[in-house]
């Protein structure tokens, strides 16, 4: 598996309105990855030490080559003027502070336990 990971910090607007940035979020999520079937699963992680008020979002892809339709795909979208506007509200939300690509390792390590 390939991750996607932005690294973002909820600007003041969020902070003063967490509510309205939950709601936001959940709305957010659900028209940006509608038309990107190549996503196979998105994580958010929020810090609650440390790096306060920063969010995780993390997607995954099956290989380089979904991560590529998922390039050419937001290329096209980004060319609507309504996705896109819609897309760039984000500014008001949260500041980006940074992107990598993290990769599974090719060892079996790490466990999840089931029920807990």
């Amino acid at each position: 598996m390939i991750y996607l990971v932005y690294r973002m910090k909820l600007r003041s607007r969020a902070r003063q309105d967490m509510k309205g940035f939950w709601q936001w979020l959940e709305d957010r999520e659900s028209w940006f990855y509608r038309d990107l079937p190549m996503v196979s699963e998105v994580r958010w992680y929020y810090s609650a030490v440390g790096d306060v008020y920063t969010l995780e979002n993390w997607a995954a892809f099956e290989d380089e080559a979904a991560w590529g339709e998922y390039r050419k795909a937001l290329s096209t979208l980004k060319a609507d003027d309504g996705w896109e506007n819609q897309r760039v509200s984000q500014d008001e939300w949260w500041e980006f502070l940074d992107t990598r690509i993290v990769t599974d390792l090719p060892a079996r390590v790490g466990f999840h336990r089931q029920g807990r």
